[in-house]
């Protein structure tokens, strides 16, 4: 039987660390967090088991490996018992090199989540970070049409379209990419973690064990993020984020939710806005 690969897919900011991290608490899989980021060498944190982040036994100088053979040197670094390695990546630009690897069978995911809420950590992030111009311009590169939006609208508006463009992109890389798919909310993984991960874990082709959500019972290697202790005080994989009915007010919410690129995008994915989230239209 082939070895598992699953690749998560989603915009910044939509918890796909957490998820990686629940599917990682199962007793075949291993959690690899941002494989791209650990390869690339961009971290410089120590891993949560081992410390020092070079001496790791999981991750340790993966960085000098062939890009082309790295899951097989992670497989061969974990037990032969596990089936299945989760990366949270995100991006498809990473994962585009490995899509036509036959040695795995490779499960896509995407996980999606409500652009009001993603509007509110980049309104909050980008000045923080001092990079207003500089997405302002980036997003005029990718979106050329779209560029006195970009150039002259409000950092709001550039909130909006950097969400659509970078699940749409997901969605066009999903669609080409011809592998086995699954569509996950960030509003069903919070509010049914239990019957959200089973559904998961059958795509998957593993039984769902319920301990899984519980994260932070079980040992994951490399970096561990700041808000990792956060959620699990405000109630772990049942917390439901909605900081942003607060921050964001009633007409920045409705300029997003009557948006008309935003809502025929979520139309075609079988998706549309409810009170606190995104819903599969069908339920």
């Amino acid at each position: 039987m082939k070895k598992k690969l699953v690749f998560i897919l989603s915009s910044n900011y939509s918890g796909s660390h957490f998820f990686s991290l629940m599917l990682g608490s199962h007793s075949k899989a291993v959690h690899l967090g941002e494989l791209k980021n650990i390869y690339k060498g961009s971290t410089h944190r120590s891993c949560y088991i081992c410390g020092e982040f070079c001496e790791c036994e999981l991750f340790g100088k993966v960085g000098q490996e062939a890009k082309n053979n790295l899951y097989e040197v992670l497989f061969s670094r974990v037990d032969s018992d596990v089936e299945f390695l989760v990366d949270a990546s995100k991006k498809p630009k990473w994962f585009r090199d490995f899509v036509d690897d036959d040695r795995y069978d490779i499960k896509l995911i995407h996980l999606i989540r409500d652009p009001r809420a993603i509007a509110r950590r980049w309104l909050i992030r980008i000045p923080e970070l001092g990079r207003e111009r500089r997405e302002r311009i980036k997003q005029c590169r990718k979106s050329p049409f779209r560029a006195p939006l970009f150039l002259f609208g409000d950092l709001l508006s550039v909130c909006m379209y950097k969400w659509y463009a970078q699940n749409r992109g997901i969605t066009k890389f999903i669609e080409k990419s011809g592998l086995p798919t699954k569509l996950v909310t960030y509003r069903n993984l919070a509010l049914e973690p239990d019957e959200t991960l089973a559904g998961v874990c059958d795509f998957i082709g593993v039984d769902y064990e319920l301990g899984q959500k519980n994260y932070w019972d079980f040992e994951h290697h490399g970096t561990q993020k700041r808000e990792y202790e956060w959620v699990k005080k405000q109630g772990g994989a049942s917390y439901f984020d909605l900081r942003w009915k607060e921050f964001l007010d009633i007409g920045q919410q409705q300029r997003i939710t009557n948006n008309k690129t935003i809502q025929r995008y979520l139309k075609s994915l079988g998706l549309a806005f409810v009170d606190d989230g995104l819903q599969h239209i069908n339920r």
